[in-house]
């Protein structure tokens, strides 16, 4: 993962893997879409009998409140845009770092590039405000 932007209410990310790995999306205060750069990403529906494969071009938006099972190939790559309560995002996103696998110097870092993130925004706002 590569942090391109992060505020409150939006990010911009690259994400990856290079091997085979799927899970749950998470069930979230934001939309989030995803263009697929390489790979193939697998998609099954909450209420739904059957998944969808998604190639290199495709977008796919994950609305608010939805939830999926996720599959990721070996080499997929894609860019990643939130849109909504970002920090509702977290809870989930950390919850298998601490109490999973305790890889607690992942989570600082990825704690420190995001709270990193929105002070730059804060004084990018500040700046356009004429308070600096």
């Amino acid at each position: 993962m590569c942090l391109l932007h992060a505020s409150l209410t939006e990010y911009l990310l690259l994400f990856g893997t290079a091997v085979d790995t799927g899970g749950h999306s998470g069930r979230y205060w934001a939309e989030i879409s995803d263009t697929i750069i390489s790979g193939t990403f697998r998609q099954w529906k909450e209420g739904t009998t059957k998944s969808e494969i998604y190639y290199p071009g495709d977008t796919i938006v994950h609305g608010v409140g939805e939830a999926t099972s996720v599959q990721w190939s070996a080499g997929t790559w894609m860019v990643e845009y939130g849109q909504g309560f970002i920090p509702s995002k977290l809870g989930f996103a950390l919850a298998d770092t601490l109490f999973s696998t305790q890889d607690f110097l992942t989570m600082f870092y990825t704690i420190h590039v995001y709270v990193k993130g929105l002070l730059l925004e804060a004084g990018t706002a500040l700046t356009e405000a004429g308070v600096f």
